[in-house]
């Protein structure tokens, strides 16, 4: 054999063997898909949560600006008929494919126990977002605030690359709790269908989380004076207030006329009152001071709520503001020794958490 046609053979011996070890430009692959009369599983809630408008407000929880209780914890209003915004968002997907997902709702339950007992507070729809600009920029800010609760099996890195890869959507509605909702835990669910109108619940692939509308007692008053207007040593005189809130207040002869309190807090409240001793002074030793005046006090006209209390001493008056409530306050002063002339002096309206039950 020539030497130039061993050459040529060895050459196309290794081109061959180069061209079967290297990889093609093209690959057959199978392909499969079951066709149904609709979809058989139905969606599951990946994970949810609770927040305030965080575009509004610059938080995310202004009960817990902090982040160190886990969950969601909201500050009621504080002011008449005020409202709290607040923002229900859940991840969404569907084994037979997102874009099947008819609808995303969340139940909204009150607290266990007085005065709502677990009610229904509403049931709201939410609505997809748009899910790079928005949806996942506020999953992963959620989830570093310690406000996201996943469903069994699921994890932050899960939901992320589902997000990622299109295969889960961001869904969410805001809606507002009013001023005087009890305080307390509230319960949230979130279900979802798909086009067959199966729902997540079905197949428990819903998910409750709670969050914490939290506990503050507050009142509002009409009133900048108390005026007992003339009276005499050794009398007991009473001011009537009266049930109408009055903004701004009725000012008659320079005076607040008819005092008034209403609850604005989302506890019921008790009332409470100091006052100084108006320039009246005590007789006696400093140790065991005999005051020459004293006061009378009540919430609403009932006779069985009176309390009376001296000089430096704060009391609680017995009976409740409830929840949303207006009612009068009633005084009285009883000067027991003095002169004759004017005198003036400071009171303070407070307030106290007061339990919910039927008491």
């Amino acid at each position: 054999m020539k030497k130039s046609m061993f050459i040529g053979l060895a050459l196309a011996v290794v081109l061959a063997v180069m061209l079967a070890s290297a990889p093609t430009l093209a690959q057959l692959v199978n392909t499969s898909v079951n066709v149904q009369g609709g979809t058989t599983t139905p969606p599951i809630i990946k994970c949810k949560w609770e927040q305030c408008n965080f575009t509004a407000t610059g938080e995310l929880e202004d009960g817990d600006p902090l982040h160190e209780t886990p969950g969601s914890q909201f500050l009621p209003p504080l002011e008449y008929d005020g409202t709290k915004a607040v923002q229900y968002w859940a991840v969404v997907t569907d084994p037979e494919g997102v874009g099947t997902v008819t609808q995303v709702a969340v139940e909204v339950y009150h607290p266990l126990g007085p005065p709502e007992n677990g009610s229904r507070k509403y049931q709201l729809i939410l609505t997809r977002v748009p899910k790079f600009e928005l949806g996942i920029p506020a999953f992963e800010a959620a989830d570093t605030a310690g406000l996201v609760t996943y469903n069994v099996g699921y994890d932050y890195s899960d939901v992320w690359e589902e997000l990622d890869k299109c295969i889960a959507e961001v869904y969410m509605v805001q809606a507002d709790l009013s001023y005087h909702q009890p305080a307390g835990d509230y319960r949230v669910v979130a279900d979802a269908c798909d086009a067959s109108g199966g729902w997540a619940s079905e197949n428990e692939t819903d998910l409750e989380n709670f969050f914490t509308y939290v506990a503050v007692c507050g009142i509002e008053i009409d009133f900048t004076a108390v005026d007992y207007g003339t009276t005499a040593v050794c009398f007991n005189k009473w001011i009537a207030g009266d049930a109408v809130f009055d903004d701004p207040p009725v000012v008659a002869n320079g005076v607040d006329k008819f005092a008034t309190v209403r609850n604005i807090g989302n506890t019921n409240a008790f009332i409470t009152l100091e006052q100084d001793d108006m320039g009246f002074s005590y007789s006696g030793p400093p140790e065991e001071p005999v005051w020459n005046v004293e006061y009378d006090a009540r919430l609403g006209s009932n006779p069985a709520n009176e309390v009376q209390y001296l000089p430096f001493q704060e009391v609680q008056l017995p009976n409740k503001l409830l929840l949303c409530d207006t009612d009068e306050l009633d005084f009285s002063i009883h000067i027991i020794k003095s002169v004759l002339g004017e005198h003036f002096g400071e009171m303070i309206v407070g307030c106290v958490e007061a339990p919910f039950d039927n008491g």
